[in-house]
């Protein structure tokens, strides 16, 4: 009888966690996830971005994270409207994250890549409420 109630306790412990997480997700959607710069000529300067949107009916915290980065990437450029580390987003509001890519000769022919976390948690609670990771891909020749 014990294992029995441990059992059931058990189970509608997970289910209730299962119910919490579906609820939490989707808050956030991110345009595109991945941002390819292509080949690009040593030199050259390209610019390219992705959107941050809330797309829950309350705010949400926005937390950015720099995993790794090529020294050819510069973070924050000209026309980002995403401000850094954490920042609030209204209902329906939208930020963007662009990106510079400044292919240098040190790193010719080789693929480089840039990779952000971005972390949306709840105001009050802190709870984090979706993770999603943002890629940028680009290659000197």
């Amino acid at each position: 009888m014990r294992f029995c109630v441990v059992a059931l306790v058990a189970l509608a412990s997970i289910a209730v966690l299962a119910a919490s997480s579906t609820a939490a997700s989707n808050v956030l959607k991110v345009t595109p996830g991945t941002v390819n710069f292509g080949t690009k000529p040593v030199g050259s300067s390209t610019f390219k971005g992705t959107t941050l949107t809330n797309t829950s009916d309350e705010p949400i915290v926005v937390t950015l994270g720099l995993v790794r980065s090529w020294d050819d990437f510069a973070g924050g450029a000209v026309g980002s409207t995403c401000p850094g580390g954490s920042f609030t987003l209204a209902p329906g509001e939208s930020c963007t994250l662009v990106e510079a890519f400044r292919p240098s000769e040190g790193f010719e022919g080789l693929k480089q890549d840039q990779i952000w976390v971005v972390t949306a948690t709840d105001p009050e609670s802190g709870a984090i409420l979706e993770t999603e990771e943002i890629l940028f891909l680009g290659r000197a020749r």
